[in-house]
């Protein structure tokens, strides 16, 4: 699954469900690549918000089905200032 941005576009509060769906969709030992930004300054505010490995394994996010593989750093150049675009890829542990 190419996730472009979804997940850092979302509020705190819509994350849960979007995880928990995506979750549902991807076979165990799947791969999920996730692009997010990550912001100079303004990173409370968005979207798109600020995002950061910590904040795609939160438990309530995708670390209760997710195991963190590798992060890519940036992928490409933006021409948005104060923005970087940041890759990471994530695994579907094995259901339950």
């Amino acid at each position: 699954v190419y996730d472009k941005d979804s997940f850092g576009a979302l509020s705190l509060e819509m994350r849960q469900p979007y995880c928990q769906r995506l979750s549902e969709f991807v076979k165990s030992n799947g791969i999920v690549y996730v692009e997010v930004k990550n912001k100079e300054s303004g990173r409370e505010f968005g979207p798109p918000y600020h995002v950061e490995r910590n904040d795609l394994m939160e438990e309530t996010s995708f670390g209760g089905a997710f195991d963190y593989v590798n992060a890519l750093g940036e992928v490409y150049p933006l021409n948005m200032g104060g923005m970087r675009q940041m890759g990471h890829i994530l695994r579907r542990g094995l259901r339950k």
